[in-house]
């Protein structure tokens, strides 16, 4: 999830939160975060664990202060290729070892996406 994503499910409008230069220089965020009294996650109100400057097609580029729960969900991480291809691998791989159930194994790309993915049996 991006950051606008999650903002926009709980009703943030970003031209309300602080200006930040684009790009910030890191200093400048670690600077953000250490201030004392601490800053509060724009989202829940609880306290900022992290801060990161997002570009907003119509406020530009905005400070958002978010909590450690709030920061895993809209943490980034890293493209660990075409997951058809490593699927088709996996499959191969299992199917040679004489696994069960290789042909209905189903990866996804995300939690979200798995999730959204389960009949009502599974979840």
């Amino acid at each position: 999830m991006e950051p606008a994503d999650l903002l926009a499910r709980y009703g943030v409008d970003p031209a309300l939160l602080d200006q930040a230069p684009d790009p910030p220089a890191r200093p400048q965020t670690l600077a953000r975060v250490q201030e004392t009294p601490p800053r509060d996650c724009v989202v829940c109100g609880a306290m900022a664990a992290t801060s990161r400057a997002v570009a907003f097609p119509l406020a530009g580029a905005r400070w958002v202060d978010m909590c450690w729960e709030h920061h895993m969900a809209v943490l980034h991480r890293p493209s660990r290729g075409p997951v058809e291809g490593i699927a088709a691998d996996l499959r191969a791989a299992a199917r040679e070892a004489g696994l069960p159930w290789t042909e209905t194994v189903t990866f996804y790309s995300s939690f979200e996406a798995a999730i959204a993915a389960c009949r009502d049996e599974e979840s």
